[in-house]
């Protein structure tokens, strides 16, 4: 009865470790696929030549950012939200907006962060948006939205650890 019971909880286990495999390679292949035909859209809109950075960001809406140069050999950003419709899509020249370093910098200058955690495109209510994430002095994890083009304060959460 004893190796019965081995048996069955061993079985158990491997049904148990199969489903969670099968799970989580089901969700990894459906993001891959939603970045695959974000990048093929704006291909097709914009006539990109080289797709050099595909990225999501989650907030309010589920956007894929696209950097990639274009046919005049200009750098270009696409913002494509996951739901897009026709002319949902935006995109901007790179040069029109602050760079990822400066965005870093204005948050180092205004904030003086104790680390910051990731600097990275975003969209909200049609604004593009750089997201600066940081532990600041009271070590809470923050997230600082600045304007894309202009560098200007958008908004601030902060959440305790």
């Amino acid at each position: 009865m004893k190796k019965w019971s081995i048996l069955i909880g061993i079985l158990v286990i491997v049904v148990i470790s199969w489903q969670f495999a099968s799970i989580y390679h089901q969700s990894v292949k459906g993001k891959q696929g939603d970045e695959e035909k974000a990048v093929a859209l704006a291909q097709k809109e914009y006539e990109l030549k080289d797709v050099t950075n595909v990225q999501t960001y989650f907030g309010k809406d589920t956007f894929y950012i696209v950097k990639a140069t274009n046919d005049k050999g200009e750098k270009i950003i696409v913002w494509i939200p996951k739901d897009v419709k026709k002319n949902d899509m935006i995109m901007k020249k790179e040069a029109s907006g602050i760079t990822q370093s400066q965005a870093r910098s204005l948050v180092e200058k205004e904030r003086n962060p104790k680390e910051i955690k990731s600097v990275r495109l975003g969209m909200e209510r049609q604004l593009p948006l750089w997201e600066i994430t940081y532990i600041d002095e009271e070590d809470r994890f923050t997230y600082y939205y600045i304007d894309f083009e202009s560098g200007k304060f958008l908004k601030r959460y902060s959440l305790s650890q």
